[in-house]
């Protein structure tokens, strides 16, 4: 209809501005035929149309609703009634064609696209949760311990008041986007997180690759930037969305410090409360190296508090094989002079994550069969489910007697001999607490430890595969291994720090995973005093050092 009638637009056009006399409005409608005043009819309602029509493709252009595949729009210039109406229509028009060539070639330039996309998302956007020097557009780490941003935000956590460390949690999360995914599990390990209000959470294994800083073919090779979380291609960027909204809504709160592998593997993310100074963070073990050098599978995070060192490690499985067998040698090591290290400085230690140790056959589930497995002809020392042969364990107490350092679970357990309590069985509903929960400052019941007692230990001298008394599970609910269990994620205390420590929980129980949230392994959580109790202790842990080097 309306290329039918195009050619009368025009004149209707023409004789709407000259129908501004009453004269000729008058002579119009008086002698103008009939067939014509209905053709004026029609073109002026088509008119309206068009005009309609013009103004919504601005409007949508304007707010960059067409999209790069929108060609430019063409305008029909149309005139109002009025004079002064057709120049400020005139203006306005000129006004609207200016701002979308602009905005066009805006889209056909993809630099300058993705540009102004920033600076939008910037400002429309607030900040992912974590401080600017832990936490940019791309979720980045904070980088010196000693930065001029580092010390700002120490100061303003001063002006806001200061808080102390009391509540830390350690979980392996077996991937982070994974769990995040499972909206039921999640929303369960969020109200769990949201009743102990953790001051600090260390994650292991959260599998997120580091950020590439340039093209290679090859997703594992080419220089990273461990402390970002990568989002350079569509498979990604997913993850990096995921990651973003968790940071945003879940751990406001919280900054955030990242140390990624190359790909989808390992990886350690600790979340620190905002109002906590944080001295300075490591990314490795090697005292001779930078401290925001991060180890190449993001396995160590170090971050120094008022009163202890923190160390989350994500330790390598010992594995099957001498490579593996190396690479855990060589990460001990590492760890042993560390920690020695700190003890000559007499530095407090509170070394927590995935250990990847049962250090005694009371942390196993089925000891024996764990103790004789093995694959292949391997030496005796290696001979054993990884996690529990002679081999680590010799490391494991070198690593504790360099350090002073003692298992604070197993310390407070007083070795399984306390009196038992009540072990937490059955299912609990989605978020609830089992009575192996506590909130802040409480002791629990079943699977925790505090002041010399462990509940859920032992039955009669033998431990219950159902209660919270170990820390990883075999993922498989069903075949011979289903019900195998071993307690390999720690909190490793230095010893004159002990006074401090008020109990450790183990949040999981039961071979059907209860409070695992999906993963295999399930969180634990450290308890510790304070005020004047932890003021005793700190004097208490620099008197043991100095005894011990004199």
């Amino acid at each position: 209809m309306l290329r039918a009638r195009a050619s009368l637009i025009p004149r209707c056009i023409e004789l709407k501005r000259f129908s501004i006399r009453r004269d000729v409005v008058k002579l119009v409608h008086t002698q103008l035929p009939a067939q014509h005043l209905r053709a004026l009819k029609a073109c002026t309602g088509q008119v309206k149309m068009l005009e309609e029509i013009q103004s919504s493709k601005r409007k949508q252009v304007e707010e960059g609703v067409l999209g790069e595949s929108c060609e430019r729009v063409k305008r029909t210039k149309l005139v109002p009634i009025g004079g002064e109406a057709g120049l400020a229509a005139g203006e306005k028009d000129a006004s609207i064609k200016k701002e979308a060539t602009n905005q066009v070639k805006a889209e056909d330039d993809p630099i300058k696209k993705e540009a102004t996309d920033q600076v939008k998302t910037e400002q429309d956007d607030p900040a992912p949760a974590c401080s600017s020097t832990a936490c940019a557009a791309v979720l980045k780490p904070s980088g010196s311990a000693h930065s001029g941003e580092a010390k700002e935000e120490e100061g303003k956590a001063e002006e806001d008041g200061e808080a102390e460390v009391k509540t830390i949690v350690t979980w392996n999360m077996n991937s982070i986007t994974v769990r995040y995914k499972n909206k039921d599990k999640w929303n369960a390990f969020m109200s769990f997180f949201n009743r102990i209000n953790a001051d600090v959470l260390c994650f292991q294994e959260v599998r997120l690759p580091a950020l590439n800083l340039c093209a290679v073919k090859n997703s594992k090779e080419g220089k990273r930037d461990r402390g970002k979380v990568k989002n350079t291609d569509q498979k990604s960027q997913v993850d990096f969305d995921i990651m973003s909204k968790i940071l945003k809504k879940d751990f406001h709160n919280y900054n955030a410090y990242f140390s990624l592998a190359n790909i989808k593997y390992s990886g350690q993310l600790v979340l620190i409360k905002r109002n906590i100074p944080v001295k300075s963070i490591r990314y490795n073990l090697r005292l001779d190296a930078d401290p925001s050098e991060h180890h190449e599978e993001g396995r160590v995070i170090i971050a120094e508090f008022s009163k202890f060192y923190l160390l989350s490690t994500y330790t390598p499985n010992n594995g099957f094989d001498t490579v593996k067998f190396e690479r855990r040698r060589l990460f001990d090591e590492q760890l042993k002079k560390f920690v020695s290290h700190l003890r000559n400085m007499g530095k407090n230690l509170i070394w927590t994550g995935d250990l990847n140790i049962a250090p005694e056959d009371i942390d196993l589930s089925h000891p024996a069969e764990f103790r004789r497995m093995k694959k292949g002809n391997v030496p005796k020392e290696f001979v054993g489910q990884p996690g529990c042969t002679d081999f680590e364990r010799k490391n494991f107490m070198g690593i504790l007697s360099a350090g002073d350092l003692v298992d604070s679970y197993r310390q407070l357990a007083g070795k399984g001999k306390a009196k038992k309590g009540e072990a937490s069985k059955g299912e609990t509903n989605k978020g609830e607490t089992n009575k192996g929960e506590t909130n802040k400052g409480e002791t629990s019941k079943g699977g925790s430890c505090n002041g010399g007692s462990c509940n859920g230990a032992a039955t009669n001298g033998a431990p219950d595969i159902n209660d919270n008394i170990y820390t990883w599970r075999c993922p498989f609910l069903m075949g011979k291994s289903c019900n195998k269990a071993m307690r390999i994620d720690h909190f490793i205390v230095s010893r004159g720090f002990m006074p401090n420590v008020q109990s450790v929980d183990i949040h999981g129980y039961s071979v059907f995973h209860k409070n695992f949230y999906g993963s295999d392994h399930c969180p634990v959580i450290l308890h510790l005093r304070g005020g004047e109790a932890a003021q005793a202790a700190g004097e208490g842990a620099s008197l043991h050092v100095d005894e011990a080097l004199s």
